[in-house]
């Protein structure tokens, strides 16, 4: 691959094979709604931003698999049907939250593929399941009624293998399973449980998209350093966030796994963008850039979306730091 041709796609894929790029890869969360039309109001369209700032990654996202309009009892979980997997409606929904100012993956793919890596986000085992349940009776149920999880996991997640046929079939480049495991300073869960609850299923949906060639992102907001090895052991590809708000040293993680799964992140967007302006800003990012850049393995992205209470020319100065540090990070000759 010659620097001269390499698309953003070309960029992201090659950076999570571990070949030479041109320049570290480079995302931005722009998907919450009001953010987005203040930066519109303040600098321009989320268009002019990723063209500006050579954005590589375009997300568009699954709805939650619940779709019925209410929740359920966990009594009810093992009867509630599970959607066709394969009806268009889940790759080109368009009922977002008012709050929501993404796109379908549809969408994504027909605006963005071949430029840019396109992210299909798709809703992990407690996301997910949170949808039917709600997340206070989903984390208390996984404590009191194990078993039933246990049976409603495994049939979602033979559900989201079909998902994750559509996604390979429509062109997506990558996916993330978002599913948050993580609280500050430790797990939101036993790690004994995760692996006997969570892992299995999970597991089973990431081998199946990486026998496809699709690489698997996990996003999990909140301390994991208990389960990075369990992990890269189910074939994640990326990590996201390394939430440094929640406690995790960004030294250790490169020093202890970034040989062995790609970080994709290391802007805070509590303890860095929120916390941070002007030089102080300016020297945060560079301190991440030089612990999590050398050698590759980096996606330089924000930790979440972009929230309101976010500055708009904040994050533009910002991006114009992180555009010539990444051309400081080429591993082509």
């Amino acid at each position: 691959m010659n620097a001269l041709t390499m698309t953003g796609r070309d960029r992201v894929l090659a950076t999570l094979a571990r070949r030479p790029v041109d320049r570290t890869p480079i995302d931005c969360w722009l998907y919450q709604k009001q953010f987005v039309e203040r930066l519109a109001a303040d600098y321009g369209p989320r268009e002019k931003f990723i063209e500006e700032f050579g954005v590589d990654v375009f997300v568009g996202l699954m709805p939650y698999p619940n779709q019925y309009g209410k929740r359920f009892d966990i009594s009810e979980l093992a009867s509630v049907p599970l959607e066709d997997p394969r009806d268009p409606k889940w790759l080109g929904f368009s009922d977002w939250n008012y709050d929501f100012g993404g796109v379908n993956i549809r969408t994504a793919l027909a605006d963005h593929h071949g430029k840019r890596a396109v992210l299909a986000h798709v809703w992990g085992m407690v996301e997910g399941t949170s949808s039917f349940l709600g997340i206070e009776n989903c984390w208390m149920h996984l404590g009191g009624q194990p078993d039933k999880m246990a049976a409603h996991f495994d049939r979602y997640a033979d559900w989201l293998c079909v998902q994750v046929d559509q996604l390979v079939e429509a062109g997506v480049d990558m996916m993330t399973l978002s599913d948050d495991w993580g609280s500050n300073g430790t797990m939101l869960f036993n790690p004994k449980a995760w692996r006997k609850l969570i892992k299995p299923y999970a597991g089973r949906v990431v081998a199946h998209a990486r026998s496809l060639g699709l690489p698997v992102n996990l996003h999990s907001d909140g301390y994991i350093l208990q389960i990075v090895d369990d992990v890269i052991e189910m074939g994640f590809s990326s990590w996201h966030p390394v939430q440094e708000s929640a406690g995790i040293d960004p030294a250790e993680v490169k020093a202890k796994w970034g040989d062995k799964i790609t970080i994709y992140g290391s802007l805070d967007v509590v303890d860095g963008l929120l916390k941070y302006d002007g030089d102080e800003l300016d020297d945060y990012i560079t301190q991440r850039f030089h612990i999590y850049a050398p050698g590759g393995g980096f996606i330089f992205n924000g930790g979440h979306f972009i929230q309101p209470d976010i500055p708009p020319l904040r994050l533009v100065r910002a991006y114009r730091l992180v555009s010539e540090l990444a051309k400081q990070y080429r591993t082509l000759p």
